[in-house]
């Protein structure tokens, strides 16, 4: 069996590789040293609570439980933290991390690898009393590459669980050519369809606890709840590439410079 030390006894399988190509998803357990996390966690709260922009709010994408308009209670709720890369040292280094980094040349099977500015690139919140539900969706739906071969790193800085809107996957859909009457005019998957069911019901909940790390495919299909607990939920998304795949020019996705890790931290 292969097996990959990337260090602090932390080891990635054959078997968890293939896992990952078939399903489209990987969660390594306490993956990530807890001081870290609440670094990461402390640093959020402060740019929450200063509002430092960029930031997108909930009022913004008109997703179910969102406020309608800025100007009603809860319209001012950040959704995400934008351009986490560059906002600050503590989230270069998380995304630098040389393990995770490690890992994702293996799972894309790449000798180099490309951090994406212009996608996720983000600290996703979701508030209590306010946060919204999103659908069924793939990343790439709005994104612009060579192939849809791209991993989204999910490091959540607290547990997250049904209740607060953990993320909810459907295993192998990065391998569905889905055609587009199965969506709707925001390209989610549409549950009204019969034909769809068979997909929906080998949905999963990807329920995290702190120190944990998911790994999942930029096209396989996901969404997530509403936190219905009194307590913001804060997770630190950022996606890869390889090598062998590269944004289309003249799109969405060269908005910003992509980085290649060189020097990756511990």
């Amino acid at each position: 069996m292969n097996k990959l030390n990337t260090g602090k006894s932390i080891t990635i399988t054959a078997k968890e590789i293939q896992f990952f190509q078939e399903n489209g998803y990987l969660i390594k357990r306490g993956f990530v040293d807890l001081k870290v996390l609440q670094n990461l966690q402390n640093t959020v709260l402060e740019h929450l609570n200063q509002r430092i922009k960029p930031y997108e709010l909930e009022q913004e994408v008109n997703y179910p439980g969102s406020p309608k308009t800025q100007a009603e209670k809860g319209g001012d709720t950040i959704r995400r933290l934008r351009l986490a890369y560059t906002r600050d040292d503590v989230f270069k280094h998380w995304a630098e991390n040389k393990n995770t980094i490690a890992i994702i040349k293996l799972l894309l099977q790449s000798k180099s690898l490309y951090l994406v500015q212009s996608h996720h690139n983000c600290i996703m919140t979701k508030q209590p009393q306010f946060s919204s539900e999103t659908h069924w969706h793939k990343d790439i739906r709005y994104w612009n590459f060579e192939n849809t071969n791209l991993v989204n790193t999910w490091l959540p800085l607290g547990d997250e669980t049904i209740e607060n809107g953990c993320l909810q996957v459907i295993p192998k859909t990065h391998l569905w050519n889905v055609s587009k009457d199965r969506l709707d005019d925001r390209l989610f998957l549409r549950k009204d369809l019969v034909e769809n069911q068979q997909w929906l019901d080998k949905s999963i909940d990807v329920e995290l606890q702190k120190g944990d790390l998911l790994f999942f495919h930029a096209a396989v299909f996901h969404a997530a709840g509403r936190n219905n607990t009194n307590k913001s939920k804060n997770t630190v998304v950022i996606t890869y590439h390889s090598e062998n795949n590269s944004p289309l020019k003249n799109t969405n996705s060269i908005n910003y410079t992509e980085i290649e890790m060189l020097k990756c931290h511990d």
